[in-house]
């Protein structure tokens, strides 16, 4: 099972050549150091249209607790927050 969620988080990274590597991230107030980056994908879209383009750059993560995808927006703007919790695995 698994549950969605939106919600924005601030996350610690390491940079590589190819991506951002997340090292751990703080939700809800809580830290969780990554142990391990299970996947990574990138999901993109509709470019066409400013209004609904999108980029981002998905990692599955284990953590302290569980599974969780993190999300970065490569499209986010200055004063928005590019890093999300999407979804937690049971």
């Amino acid at each position: 099972m698994t549950k969605r969620y939106n919600d924005p988080i601030e996350v610690e990274v390491e940079n590589s050549q190819a991506h951002l590597t997340p090292s751990a991230f703080t939700w809800r107030g809580r830290r969780y150091p990554v142990a391990v980056v299970l996947k990574y994908w990138r999901e993109a879209g509709e470019g066409w249209d400013p209004q609904r383009a999108r980029d981002h750059e998905c990692f599955r993560v284990e953590a302290e607790g569980g599974v969780y995808d993190l999300r970065f927006d490569r499209l986010a703007g200055p004063k928005a927050q590019p890093w999300r919790l999407a979804r937690v695995w049971d």
